[in-house]
C-alpha cells in the first residue's frame, strides 16, 4: 500500500509541473519524449514572408494617339504580371546575455546575427527558434524577440524543452530585427495581342493573340469589318479606324485595354 501511495505521489508532481512563462513536460528519457515535444515549422535562415501582391500591366500603345500599324504587325500588345512583395527578418544581439541555471551557461553574443530557422506554438503562444553555438541546443524567443528562460533541443522535427528554467541576464534583453524587402515579378500570367491582316474585299481583317498563363501558348480569333472609318472593338479595347488598305492601316486607341 505504501508503494502505491508514493507512485500516485510522483505521477501527480510529474502532471503539474510549471516552468516560468511556459507549461511543459520535463524530459525523463528518450521514450517520453514524445510528451515533452511541440511540433516546430521551419522557416529557412531567411524568415521570408508575403507582404503583398499587386497585378501590374503593360502595354505598347498610348491612348488618343494616331497609330500606325503595317499588314503582320501589332496594333496592341498587353500583358499583366503578378508582383509579390516579401520581407526577410534575421535578428541581431544588440549586447551581450546570457542564459544560466545550474549546468553550463550559455552566451549570446553582443553584435552577432541569429538565424531565426523555426517556429513552434506552446500553450496557444509562438515562439521562434534561434540557433545556437551548440548543434544540439537552441533558443527561444516570442513574436517580440524577447529571450525566454528555457532552451530546448530538437529531435525528430520537433522541439523538446530542457527541464531547466534559466536565469536571462540582462533579463528584459531582446533581440533587434534586420528587415530585408525584395520584390518577385512572375512570368506573365495574362495577356493579348491584336495584330492587323490586311484588307481583302473591302473588308478589314485582325487577328487576336490570347496567351495563357506564362505567354508560351495561346488562342487565335480573326476578326472581319468592314473596311470604313469608325470604331470597332475587339477583346474590350475600342479603336477608332481612320483609314485602311492592305498594306497598313491608320487608327487610335480609345479605351484603355481590359480583357472581357
Amino acid at each position: 500500500m505504501r508503494a502505491l501511495k508514493i507512485l500516485g505521489i510522483v505521477l501527480c508532481l510529474g502532471g503539474c509541473i510549471h516552468a516560468g512563462e511556459l507549461n511543459f513536460w520535463p524530459a525523463r528519457g528518450s521514450w517520453i519524449s514524445g510528451l515533452s515535444s511541440y511540433p516546430i515549422e521551419y522557416l529557412g535562415t531567411s524568415h521570408e514572408r508575403l507582404l503583398g501582391s499587386e497585378t501590374m500591366h503593360e502595354s505598347n500603345f498610348k491612348a488618343n494617339k494616331l497609330l500606325t500599324a503595317y499588314k503582320g504587325f501589332t496594333m496592341v500588345d498587353t500583358k499583366s504580371y503578378d508582383k509579390n512583395y516579401y520581407v526577410q527578418e534575421s535578428i541581431i544581439a544588440p549586447g551581450n546575455a546570457m542564459l544560466s541555471s545550474g549546468v553550463s551557461p550559455s552566451f549570446i553574443e553582443g553584435g552577432k546575427k541569429y538565424d531565426v530557422f523555426a517556429r513552434t506554438r506552446i500553450d496557444g503562444q509562438t515562439y521562434y527558434l534561434i540557433s545556437s553555438d551548440s548543434p544540439t541546443t537552441v533558443f527561444l524567443v516570442d513574436e517580440n524577440y524577447t529571450l525566454q528562460k528555457h532552451i530546448g533541443t530538437i529531435r525528430d522535427d520537433k522541439l523538446v524543452l530542457l527541464s531547466e528554467t534559466f536565469t536571462v541576464t540582462p533579463e528584459d534583453f531582446q533581440f533587434e530585427p534586420i528587415t530585408k524587402s525584395r520584390v518577385l515579378q512572375s512570368d506573365m500570367v495574362d495577356g493579348f495581342e491584336i495584330k492587323f491582316g490586311g484588307v481583302k474585299n473591302d473588308i478589314m481583317t485582325f487577328t487576336l493573340m490570347q496567351y495563357d498563363i506564362g505567354g508560351s501558348a495561346g488562342e487565335f480569333h480573326n476578326y472581319n469589318f468592314e473596311n470604313k472609318p469608325g470604331i470597332i472593338e475587339i477583346a474590350g479595347v475600342e479603336i477608332k479606324i481612320f483609314s485602311a488598305d492592305d498594306s497598313r492601316v491608320e487608327y487610335m486607341i480609345l479605351a484603355d485595354t481590359a480583357k472581357k
